[in-house]
């Protein structure tokens, strides 16, 4: 299977929380999937450098109101992550975690969603959507 991975994120953030919320969902990726990482590598004037994705990771883009749907049309693929903005507003993992519990999913808001999976499955999905610029 040739696997696709993407990031969408809303389309109203700033570049500097569109960067992190990119950078936490990738994060997530790598937890999830440790394989995609690389193995470490070391330059020629011996510098180790640690390994990084071996996979593409588009960062594409959406109207907020989208990435719901968006999410929920992912529903069968192997690897789906949402950031919500509760993580956003929280002031820790914990205060986090309770209000990711203590809400439906429907009533909260998505800021930005991974997508992995089978390439097509995945390009059906977003297929259209512009990269984040």
């Amino acid at each position: 299977m040739s696997m696709k991975t993407v990031i969408i994120l809303s389309d109203s953030l700033s570049a500097g929380l569109a960067s992190n919320f990119a950078a936490v969902l990738g994060m997530s990726l790598g937890k999830q999937v440790p394989d995609l990482v690389g193995s470490d590598t070391t330059s020629a004037d011996g510098i180790l450098l640690k390994g990084i994705t071996t996979v593409p990771l588009p960062i594409l883009c959406a109207p907020e109101s989208d990435l719901p749907a968006l999410f929920d049309a992912a529903e069968e693929l192997p690897i789906r992550f949402a950031y919500m903005r509760a993580a956003f507003e929280a002031n820790d993992y914990a205060d986090y975690m309770l209000r990711i519990t203590s809400t439906s999913f429907g009533e909260q808001v998505p800021q930005g969603i991974l997508l992995a999976g089978p390439r097509k499955a995945v390009a059906r999905i977003c297929g259209q959507l512009p990269m984040l610029r």
